[in-house]
């Protein structure tokens, strides 16, 4: 068929149905036939909540949990399209090292100062000097796209407690990747990352206000699939692609003991799963780039275990950094993240460092997130140039950062050059260019009441950031 207006009408197959595939999808379906391919029986990729709590009825984000206005453009710009409900999140940062011989919270004075036989160690006050001088010298000096961070810290002669007790931390908290690897991240763009998220610390207010969807990231989940039955779009859940065959006539997928023909393929699932469902059909390019790419598998357990958290109740943070035993975790404080309330405790947390009772467990899963070294970031150009050849779009948040701003952010990059109508947001280079008011979507509906409509506020932290 063809519209004057909008084009010839396209079958499009989307494999993978998490924020990449569905903000794909979304912005196809109005204008092209849309088939969504999920090998799980549900939508949402790493947009999963879990009813728990004494009751069961806390709807609790396993995966992705937090957003903001200012570094997340297209998210926020298609919660607004979905008049998805939002709330206001805590966000804090701390850390419990080593069986809690160290514990601090980077959230206010009272935090910092909360295990008082740092106030006697000189190291610990080298190490909030060094967090500020990064913040402010780390910018210039990351200019190299080979310098590793673990080159800039020592080219920077920053101390050991700076590496060890906070910057390497709050790296593998943020991309839930073990520490070993963190000294590998390529410096520039971990450094663009931090300042693009203000997280580099100046000593001043400079956070950004985030929020977390009311009532669950599952609330953006269904509104999607909604649009996308209301438009006719062919969803088919517990449907894994065994291999697809492309020929001059387009791409066919088989999927269900069925094969059918579509005039292009967007592959948003993880790099290595898009490689698979290649198979031997993937070009040398697209096994180069897309093999480049490790992922770090990492268990998420949803439970209400206090045990988790540091010893002194004042370093308890909206993610905590613990190192026990020579095993290190994240655990998630989704009270503060979620407004839970404090009644009713609920924690999530990746790669525990110590057991966690069973009877106080709720939910498990494993995620596996994206490994962003020097070699990550050369085959993301790569594929950059591979994008459309052969019919086929590879769409997902490790084209990026890995958060959920990534995925749709390289979503719309795709639905740019397919539909030919602009889709990016000023530079694209994970920031608005200027900071957006909060628009509908971040007031409060129905019996929740409403939010003042203004400009986030900004709260002051030395560091506070989440998201998967």
């Amino acid at each position: 068929m063809f519209d004057e207006t909008r084009g010839v009408r396209k079958k499009i197959a989307v494999i993978g149905a998490g924020i990449s595939g569905l903000s794909a999808a979304y912005y196809l379906s109005e204008d092209h036939d849309i088939t969504v391919f999920e090998a799980e029986p549900r939508l949402g990729g790493h947009a999963r909540t879990v009813m728990a709590g004494r009751k069961g009825d806390q709807p609790v984000d396993t995966g992705f949990i937090v957003f903001n206005y200012v570094t997340y453009p297209y998210l926020t710009r298609l919660f607004d399209e979905l008049n998805v409900p939002v709330t206001k999140s805590e966000m804090s940062f701390g850390a419990t090292i080593d069986n809690g011989r160290i514990e601090y919270g980077l959230n206010n004075l009272r935090t910092l100062t909360a295990q008082k036989r740092n106030l006697a160690r000189p190291a610990y006050y080298k190490m909030i000097a060094d967090i500020l001088r990064f913040g402010k010298e780390a910018p210039e000096a990351a200019q190299d796209d080979d310098t590793t961070i673990g080159e800039l810290v020592d080219q920077l002669r920053l101390g050991h407690w700076f590496r060890h007790n906070y910057l390497m931390p709050m790296c593998g908290a943020i991309w839930s990747t073990p520490v070993e690897f963190v000294d590998q991240f390529p410096a520039r763009s971990l450094v663009h990352f931090f300042r693009n998220h203000a997280l580099l610390a100046s000593g001043r207010a400079n956070q950004h206000q985030w929020y977390t969807v009311k009532g669950g990231s599952i609330e953006y989940v269904r509104r999607i699939e909604a649009a996308l039955r209301a438009r006719g779009s062919d969803i088919r859940l517990g449907s894994p692609v065994q291999r697809i065959e492309r020929h001059d006539l387009g791409v066919t997928v088989h999927a269900g003991g069925e094969a059918k023909l579509f005039d292009e393929i967007i592959l948003a699932t993880h790099s290595d799963q898009s490689l698979a469902i290649l198979g031997e059909a993937a070009t040398g390019a697209e096994k180069a780039a897309l093999g480049a790419i490790r992922y770090q598998p990492n268990k998420a357990i949803l439970h209400c275990d206090p045990g988790q958290m540091p010893r002194r109740r004042a370093c308890w943070s909206s993610w905590t950094y613990r190192s026990q035993n020579g095993n290190v975790g994240v655990t998630y404080w989704m009270n503060r993240l979620q407004n839970i309330p404090d009644s009713d405790p609920l924690f999530v947390t990746l790669n525990a460092a110590s057991d966690i009772p069973a009877d106080k467990i709720y939910d498990e899963v494993e995620f596996a997130h994206p490994i962003f070294d020097k070699a990550a970031l050369r085959a993301q150009g790569q594929i950059r140039e591979m994008q459309g050849q052969n019919r086929t779009w590879f769409a997902g948040a490790y084209n990026r950062h890995g958060f959920h701003e990534d995925g749709i952010a390289s979503a719309m990059h795709l639905v740019e050059r397919i539909t030919s109508a602009p889709q990016i947001i000023g530079a694209d280079n994970g920031i608005s260019e200027k900071e957006p008011a909060v628009p509908t979507s971040a007031q409060f509906r129905g019996d929740i009441g409403v939010v003042d409509a203004v400009r986030p506020r900004r709260t002051f932290s030395l560091a506070c950031f989440w998201c998967v």
